[in-house]
């Protein structure tokens, strides 16, 4: 899959932020701090965007099926390899 420059900046702005807040040993809380704010934007932006109770549950489905594309795709190398911030 290939995926447009823009997006791919945005993406790396926020990996950028999350290797920042994982300075001094923090990696952990970064990674769940990024996860948890990924939760809430898009529970902010499903609901902003007209979403109901009723459509929550397929909200939920999609948002899942989503992360677990990246993090798969991620695991996989399908961007480039994943490795561990030089610092």
């Amino acid at each position: 899959m290939a995926y447009a420059p823009e997006f791919l900046k945005l993406v790396d702005e926020f990996i950028h932020l999350a290797n920042r807040l994982a300075e001094d040993g923090k990696g952990g809380e970064a990674s769940a701090a990024i996860l948890f704010a990924a939760g809430r934007y898009n529970a902010f932006n499903f609901i902003s965007n007209g979403g109901t109770d009723e459509d929550q549950a397929a909200a939920v489905e999609f948002y899942v099926s989503e992360y677990r594309k990246a993090l798969v795709s991620n695991l996989q190398g399908v961007v480039g390899p994943v490795v561990k911030p030089q610092g």
